[in-house]
C-alpha cells in the first residue's frame, strides 16, 4: 500500500448501556480499519456478554469484538496486524459508528476504552 501512515482513535466511555450509535464521527480522510481493541474496565448489572460492531453509513463492516470480561481486552486483527480478517476501508466523509451490545444480566452498563488502528491516506 503506497503512503500509509499508521493513525489511532481512542475512546473511552463510562456507564454506557446496549444501545445503537454510542460513538459517532465523519471520517476527515480516507481510512482503512486494520485493528480494533476493546477493553471493560467494569461492568453494572452483570452482564453475560458485551461486544460492540463498527458501522460505516449504517452498514456493519466490523463486528461482535468482544470483551466479556473486565480487564480482559478482545481485538479484531486483520491480516495487516497478524490476524485473519480482511482490512475495511472507509472513505472520507463516512460516518462512522459504534454500537454496544451487551446481553444478560439486569440493566447492564460497561465502561470500556475502545482503540481503532487505521492505516490513513490513499491507499493502493
Amino acid at each position: 500500500m503506497a503512503n500509509e501512515v499508521m493513525r489511532v482513535l481512542s475512546f473511552t466511555v463510562e456507564a454506557q448501556d446496549d444501545a445503537d450509535v454510542v460513538i459517532e464521527f465523519e471520517a476527515l480522510e480516507a481510512m482503512t480499519i486494520v485493528g480494533v481493541s476493546l477493553c471493560a474496565e467494569a461492568f453494572t448489572g452483570s452482564p453475560t456478554g458485551f461486544n460492540v460492531d463498527i458501522q460505516d453509513d449504517g452498514t456493519d463492516v466490523v463486528t461482535a469484538v468482544a470483551a466479556n470480561t473486565a480487564g480482559t481486552p478482545g481485538t479484531w486483527k486483520s491480516v495487516h496486524m497478524g490476524g485473519s480478517n480482511a482490512p475495511v476501508h472507509v472513505s472520507a466523509g463516512s460516518s462512522v459508528e459504534v454500537d454496544v451490545n451487551l446481553s444478560g444480566g439486569t440493566s447492564p452498563t460497561a465502561d470500556f476504552t475502545l482503540v481503532i488502528w487505521y492505516l490513513g491516506g490513499a491507499q493502493g
